[in-house]
């Protein structure tokens, strides 16, 4: 209490010792003016009182500083009458130029107070701001984890699905085939044999075991090939893109720029070739296209896949060029998010003319972009 009562007093007490320093200036100055411009001194102690100690010691000071002036200085001294129309013009002036710097410094303090009220009004929905952006990061960054998760989860049911389909199904598909071996030679040595019909039943049941052998062959394959783990990602890519030449007659051409340096992105490998995958069914199902392009390049410290097909394209009233689908689908959507959980974008060019180009980009981080060059 008693530091507040401090704070109160003391711009009064230094508006009046203003007035009391303007009174001695005066006094100095009175051999040479003596009773013209009793009020000169007085109008820089209210002007520095004015910006130095705020409105009411401002007021103080010029009421002090006229009745000193005219009670000191004026004709007739020691009175505070004012004779005289010099020395009323004067004292106009005075009371004039000291309310006009009173008020002049008080709507600059208020300018100020304003000024700062909206600056930390500002820097609170600033802040405010800035705590919803790192809580939607948090969001972000969570939802991420939970999907590259999602995505493990998903790639090692796949790959335990495949190893079952592989050695499991595999084994007994041989033992199958080597039991029907064993039929037709048991069959082969009595008339019950020869029967025509017989025959063509045991060559349908060879027939239909290797068909079976070479769809879980193609079904492990494409859940997760293991060559993707062994010999790499263009390794996978280029029996990917041999196996759709021989299954559909799509002509397919394969470019790797700069893959050898980026092995180590295992996880990257695995969603290139997941978004390839898709984007070939998708190019023969719906774009019906003939001829598709494979370029995997690292460009501008991104690790790059480019896939490029000359199908029907997106139709004229989409516009000649667009990034976005018109309406994904649970494919593209699948695409996307699979890039996402590696820090990825997805970005589709597409002419109604015909060709589609999908553009599958993740950043290489910062410490091992030196190490790629």
């Amino acid at each position: 209490m008693k530091k507040i009562t401090q704070i109160r007093v003391y711009p009064y007490l230094v508006a009046c010792f203003a007035i009391v320093l303007a009174t001695v200036a005066r006094m100095l100055l009175d051999p040479v003016v003596g009773e013209m411009h009793p009020f000169v001194t007085y109008i820089y102690a209210i002007i520095f009182s004015a910006w130095y100690c705020g409105l009411w010691p401002a007021l103080l000071s010029l009421v002090l500083g006229f009745l000193c002036a005219a009670y000191f200085f004026a004709y007739p001294r020691g009175s505070i009458a004012v004779y005289g129309i010099d020395l009323q013009v004067g004292m106009t002036l005075y009371v004039f130029v000291g309310i006009s710097s009173i008020l002049f410094n008080e709507s600059l303090r208020y300018a100020k107070r304003r000024a700062e009220e909206n600056a930390n009004d500002l820097a609170s929905k600033s802040a405010a701001l800035q705590e919803e952006i790192n809580k939607r990061q948090v969001t972000e960054q969570e939802k991420e984890g939970l999907l590259r998760k999602l995505v493990d989860l998903q790639e090692f049911e796949r790959q335990r699905i495949s190893r079952e389909l592989h050695d499991q199904c595999g084994q007994d598909l041989v033992a199958l085939q080597l039991n029907l071996e064993y039929l037709k030679s048991i069959f082969s040595k009595d008339d019950f044999g020869k029967d025509p019909r017989t025959q063509q039943v045991l060559a349908d049941s060879s027939r239909i075991l290797s068909g079976m052998g070479k769809e879980i062959h193609t079904l492990a394959f494409d859940l997760r090939p293991q060559c993707l783990d062994d010999l790499g990602l263009p390794t996978a890519i280029e029996s990917l893109l041999e196996d759709w030449k021989n299954r559909s007659g799509l002509e397919v051409d394969f470019e790797c720029r700069a893959w050898e340096h980026c092995e180590a992105y295992k996880d990257v490998s695995l969603v290139f070739y997941r978004v390839l995958q898709e984007a070939i069914s998708n190019a023969v199902k719906h774009s019906r296209c003939q001829h598709l392009s494979v370029v995997l390049d690292i460009q501008q410290g991104m690790l790059v896949e480019i896939i490029e097909d000359d199908g029907h394209g997106i139709p004229a009233t989409i516009g000649e060029r667009s990034t976005k689908w018109p309406q994904p689908s649970l494919g593209i959507l699948g695409m996307r998010e699979r890039l996402r959980s590696v820090g990825g974008e997805l970005e589709i060019e597409s002419q109604s003319t015909g060709g589609t180009t999908l553009f599958a980009r993740v950043p290489i981080p910062e410490k091992q972009r030196a190490k790629i060059g």
